[in-house]
């Protein structure tokens, strides 16, 4: 195997996950964000977005981000979108720019939630507040302009494992359809003993080692998860919705991924399994201007328009 040359430069930089040191990394992470921040252009042409807060009948909550075009037609069906970050780090910044593409090409409604992280607030906080999202928005639909009945879910690496988690969740307790699942690289078993695991030990941006001290951090103790933490041990996928799922070739979470992506086909569930050769986790995002990378962003944007974009006229 060989990367993308395009991919090596963006190899090497501020470690932003260090599983050892959360705050310095989280400081660290602060700091590129504001520098960010200061640069950012102006968002595309029509999109416009927003921070909001979700509630519920209790009072609890969860920030959010909403963006859309300004012509969104109502036929329009939204995505509830959950950052990655090893279920310790991130926030709504790190995704920005791909909700905004979204937003831009996609024809459909974005909704970033910005839920609680470990390893103060261990599972299930996160995806409970990723649940009270999806059920706000399933509320608001009318106010927001779209049609509640074409939902996606979907996430990046942890966030995928979030999403999978909510679909199941969803599913298994009757909570109304979701139309499809997009999983990006996500985090699917806490057992770790995949080949691709091993063989990315060690390995930037991500890799086995620090897969393993992610777990018990997330879920608050050592052990198993439950199964809405870790989706791969879901004894039966069937039920779930048409599904996109990107893994990348030296990830060591690729094998869980592939492994996922057949049980859901063998479930009988329409999959659209996208894996990129000479890619590592989160190339998306750290190169994103790479064509490897363009391509992707492109074909989740299509697999949006196919599933949740306006219908035709």
């Amino acid at each position: 195997m060989a990367l993308d040359p395009e991919l090596l430069p963006f190899l090497g930089g501020p470690n932003t996950a260090d599983m050892d040191d959360i705050a310095g990394s989280r400081a660290l992470a602060d700091a590129l964000t504001a520098q960010i921040l200061a640069a950012r252009p102006a968002p595309p042409d029509g999109v416009i977005f927003h921070d909001d807060v979700a509630t519920d009948a209790l009072d609890n909550s969860v920030p959010i981000r909403i963006y859309r075009r300004r012509d969104l037609p109502p036929s329009a069906g939204p995505l509830l979108f959950l950052h990655g970050g090893a279920f310790v780090f991130g926030d709504l910044e790190i995704e920005h720019e791909r909700c905004l593409f979204y937003a831009a090409t996609a024809g459909c409604l974005v909704v970033a939630v910005d839920y609680r992280l470990a390893p103060e607030f261990p599972y299930p906080a996160g995806l409970d507040d990723c649940a009270l999202a999806l059920n706000w928005l399933v509320e608001h639909s009318e106010e927001l302009g779209v049609d509640s009945r074409r939902i996606c879910v979907g996430g990046a690496s942890a966030g995928g494992s979030l999403a999978a988690g909510l679909v199941l969740w969803n599913r298994d307790h009757d909570l109304g359809p979701v139309t499809a699942q997009m999983l990006i690289y996500p985090v699917l078993d806490d057992r770790g003993t995949t080949i691709s695991m091993a063989a990315f030990e060690v390995y930037d941006p991500w890799d086995g080692e620090r897969s393993r001290k992610m777990w018990p951090l997330y879920l608050g103790h050592d052990g198993e998860a439950p199964v809405y933490a870790a989706p791969s041990r879901a004894a039966d996928l069937r039920g779930s919705p048409t599904t996109f799922l990107m893994s990348c070739e030296e990830d060591p979470l690729r094998d869980e991924e592939l492994a996922f992506a057949q049980r859901l086909l063998y479930a009988g569930v329409s999959v659209e399994l996208h894996h990129y050769r000479g890619t590592y986790h989160g190339f998306d995002v750290l190169a994103t201007e790479a064509a490897v990378s363009r391509r992707a962003l492109s074909e989740q944007s299509l697999f949006l328009q196919r599933t949740i974009g306006p219908l035709a006229p």
